[in-house]
């Protein structure tokens, strides 16, 4: 860059669709547009940029040609400009201060405290934040009680059925208080327990059968015959913990022409190893697609795994994560005093990566939020870009 000699001042600003993220020693510009970043340790760029974010500045700030010449600085906007990321405007050619409008998250803890204060008492539009309700069945579970709870549900969630239905008394009391709502439904279980008459319940409930290894081959051929002969929905999941059931998985799926399945690794206390290969998450993961500043500001929020969803157990019992401690019991609360506890007691809704590493890393609010693998692993970060000390 060549600025003319008699300019002195310039104004720098940064595009409102470029996320900024800076800590003690590192400052990321992501482009929320393409995924496309600028990283930098420097001092002057670290000072830059920390000036930059005072909201007070309006995403804009005045540069002297010195500053401006300066080589790190000079570097770091010339990288900005290529990847248009933002820009320098000699102030000659502009009528005053340029106006940005910076994405500032301003939904902080400390704001949300205020905002659970403003919502008190609990039941407030609490039941606006739900959006899926997962019922947990067994033979235990009393639908005398229960389907009289569910009517008060609002009409837009999506309902999954988790256990076998079929060993629960007059269970088709149940499907059929479902069939009548248009919310999705999906019913949950182990390839071990479907039956033909599962299948053939109404044909607007997903069936996802989880398979779990090792496989009881004769048990399975007996599944597909039943699939094979009905029309309804089936989805497949496959639940692995190590490289040799991922092929196996793969080898049931190609042999018996699965098209809809996924693989779920699961935890079993004793093989780190595959989670550190094939779940942790590196830098490239990160960034390999492209992340809206609407994401990256609810990552900051919420969490994007466990927000606006309740379980509901047989014994009636609510969690909204069934790793934390329940909110109540569907027999003694209402849902929205359920839910209205989550919202200001929970540890589920709102577990986001603000604690130590994550709270000093720049890929802090990019990563993904935290998922039940962190709870049952017993660590914050299951990644290889910030280990714990």
């Amino acid at each position: 860059m060549n600025p003319n000699k008699n300019t002195t001042e310039y104004w720098f600003t940064i595009d409102p669709y470029v996320y900024v993220c800076l800590t003690d020693t590192c400052t990321l510009l992501y482009n929320t547009l393409d995924g496309v970043t600028i990283e930098s340790d420097k001092v002057e760029v670290l000072g830059l940029i920390r000036e930059l974010l005072i909201q007070e500045k309006f995403g804009v700030i005045l540069l002297s040609e010195k500053r401006f010449m300066q080589k790190d600085i000079n570097d770091f906007i010339r990288e900005i400009r290529e990847k248009y990321m933002g820009d320098v405007i000699d102030v000659k050619l502009s009528n005053g201060k340029p106006i940005q409008l910076m994405p500032y998250f301003n939904y902080s803890s400390d704001k949300l405290d205020v905002y659970k204060k403003l919502n008190s008492p609990p039941e407030k539009n609490a039941l606006e934040n739900l959006f899926e309700i997962s019922i947990h069945v067994d033979d235990s579970t009393d639908l005398t009680k229960l389907i009289p709870f569910l009517q008060a549900f609002p009409g837009n969630l999506s309902y999954n059925i988790m256990g076998n239905i079929w060993e629960v008394k007059n269970h088709d009391e149940l499907l059929s208080f479902l069939d009548q709502l248009a919310s999705p439904k999906t019913v949950i279980c182990s390839y071990l327990y479907v039956t033909p008459e599962q299948l053939s319940c109404e044909s607007n409930f997903l069936h996802r059968i989880i398979v779990d290894f090792p496989v009881d081959m004769l048990r399975w051929n007996e599944i597909m015959q039943i699939v094979a002969s009905q029309a309804s929905p089936v989805e497949y999941v496959f639940n692995i913990s190590s490289k040799e059931e991922y092929f196996q998985a793969e080898q049931l799926a190609e042999q018996f022409q699965i098209e809809k399945y996924q693989m779920t690794p699961v935890y079993n206390g004793d093989n780190i190893e595959f989670f550190e290969e094939n779940v942790f998450i590196t830098k490239e993961d990160i960034l390999s697609t492209p992340i809206s500043i609407k994401d990256i500001f609810s990552r900051q929020a919420m969490n994007m795994h466990d927000f606006g969803k309740i379980n509901i157990m047989p014994n009636g019992d609510a969690y909204a994560n069934v790793n934390h401690p329940a909110l109540g019991n569907v027999y003694k609360q209402s849902l929205a005093e359920i839910v209205g506890k989550e919202m200001t007691e929970g540890q589920s809704w709102f577990r986001i990566r603000n604690q130590e590493p994550c709270n000093g890393c720049i890929y802090q609010w990019l990563c993904p939020s935290p998922s039940d693998y962190e709870i049952v692993i017993g660590r914050p970060n299951l990644c290889h870009v910030k280990r714990d000390k």
